[in-house]
């Protein structure tokens, strides 16, 4: 009997993991992602580290077909990294997490896609409890910054680009969502945390490195609301000139 090639199943859910010197985390984070079997895809951006990051990702893939690598010559920012995995993916929903997590388990990760592919959600939204106790109260205090997200693809081309800059992303993400209708729900992900910027980039680089986050974060939150209001478009032009 002759048999009738199958076509190849197309991805239904893919992991985007935007990375920029995690050399020291993202082994544990890819060895998660390996035994999670729902991922189709597992996207991973190197964002232009000079460090041994992009090593790191190669030696995962070499037993993971899933995994395809990205990489920036130079450092673009989260967001354009997040876009960049966007692109090379054409499954539905998506999974996005930070490089540098702790104590993640498969089922956390499953936990995170399930809700929107149930069509219970349209975002989910991971927040750290049981972890350690600076990143608990900074994932509920501000719920909006959060990385570790499970969605519906399309919601990203509703993102603002310009707000998206940098670490504005999370904000532009959750502002879109809100603006556009699509339901979010908050996922608990119990004893996950990951390591301050102070922790894994020295006491000073990391100060430095947290200022220019919240700048960016502010710095979306203005965008957004000028493209939302045109009529402050003059004010904040003139806020946000370089």
């Amino acid at each position: 009997m002759k048999r009738i090639p199958t076509q190849p199943r197309k991805p239904l859910v893919a992991a985007i993991v935007p990375a920029f010197k995690e050399e020291r985390n993202i082994g544990t984070v890819l060895d998660v992602l390996h035994r999670t079997d729902i991922l189709d895809e597992i996207i991973l951006v190197d964002d232009g580290s000079p460090d041994r990051t992009a090593e790191i990702m190669q030696q995962a893939a070499a037993n993971d077909s899933r995994m395809h690598i990205i990489r920036h010559e130079t450092n673009k920012g989260k967001g354009q990294a997040v876009f960049t995995g966007w692109a090379a993916t054409t499954a539905p929903y998506i999974i996005m997490l930070d490089a540098d997590l702790k104590n993640l388990q498969p089922e956390q990760v499953l936990s995170l896609i399930e809700p929107v592919i149930d069509h219970r959600a349209d975002m989910t939204l991971g927040l750290f409890i049981g972890g350690h106790i600076t990143t608990d109260f900074s994932h509920w205090a501000t719920p909006f910054l959060t990385g570790q997200r499970g969605l519906r693809s399309d919601l990203l081309k509703h993102v603002s680009r310009e707000a998206s800059f940098g670490y504005g992303f999370e904000v532009a993400l959750t502002l879109a969502a809100g603006q556009t209708g699509y339901r979010t729900r908050i996922v608990p992900l119990r004893g996950v945390w990951h390591p301050p910027s102070e922790f894994h980039r020295g006491l000073w680089f990391g100060i430095k490195w947290r200022a220019h986050m919240y700048g960016q974060i502010i710095r979306a939150w203005f965008v957004v609301t000028r493209e939302r209001y045109p009529k402050m478009r003059d004010l904040f032009s003139t806020i946000l000139k370089p």
